[in-house]
């Protein structure tokens, strides 16, 4: 169940940062003007589509990994919170570089060429799985809260 709240709430986090980021290449704030091109030839709905299916594809990938270490897919305690977002980050920074490096979405070249790969990438998988951990513990600590009192 924690799995699929899990990659529900990261699809939800990747679609809507999407759409905020479509909004913010309309200025000159932090170089995402770079990102016009890209969002440019296509409706906000598929732009954001686009990054919903590519977070959920690097999510699984963490995930996976992680389970390969702890024959679990998600973190229970402090100590494989801290390993799981270390391992997010390191993902989504090869993630970057190597949507760059395959050229997978070729609109991107002007910001990659400003940018850079790899860093924003591994931040922005980093922002998505801590947020949907933290919806993940939230949810549960209220719906074991709610078992405890029925």
């Amino acid at each position: 169940m924690n799995d699929i709240l899990f990659l529900s709430f990261n699809a939800l986090i990747g679609f809507f940062s999407d759409i905020v980021l479509n909004h913010l290449s309309n200025y000159k704030i932090f170089n995402l003007n770079t990102l016009k091109p890209y969002f440019q030839n296509k409706s906000v709905f598929k732009a954001a589509l686009y990054a919903m299916v590519t977070v959920l594809i690097i999510v699984v990938i963490i995930m996976q990994t992680f389970h390969l270490y702890y024959n679990k897919t998600l973190p229970e305690d402090k100590k494989e919170t801290i390993i799981y977002l270390i391992l997010t980050f390191i993902i989504g920074y090869i993630a970057d570089i190597l949507i760059h490096k395959l050229d997978i979405f070729p609109k991107l070249k002007q910001y990659y060429r400003v940018i850079g790969s790899g860093l924003w990438g591994g931040l922005a998988i980093l922002f998505s799985v801590s947020i949907s951990l933290l919806f993940i513990y939230i949810y549960n600590e209220y719906y074991r809260k709610s078992k405890s009192i029925h």
